[in-house]
């Protein structure tokens, strides 16, 4: 088993960021994160309007969130 990191995973309902459901896994990186949370192997490229969540590594010099799409 490698490192894993943990991560704050944003829903994204009616155009909105739900903060308040927001989940924290720990995962190897947010691909893994992203699916924990949803069950679904989600793209992180598409389209805008089709944005489901996105993923933030927690921690000091943590990259900027990841955002993931619905197939």
């Amino acid at each position: 088993m490698g490192i894993l990191d943990i991560y704050e995973v944003e829903l994204c309902r009616r155009g909105h960021w739900e903060q308040q459901d927001a989940r924290f896994v720990a995962a190897g990186n947010a691909d893994e994160a992203a699916y924990k949370v949803t069950g679904e192997h989600l793209h992180s490229e598409g389209e805008r309007r089709k944005v489901r969540l996105r993923v933030r590594r927690l921690g000091n010099g943590s990259p900027p969130p990841k955002l993931f799409y619905a197939a």
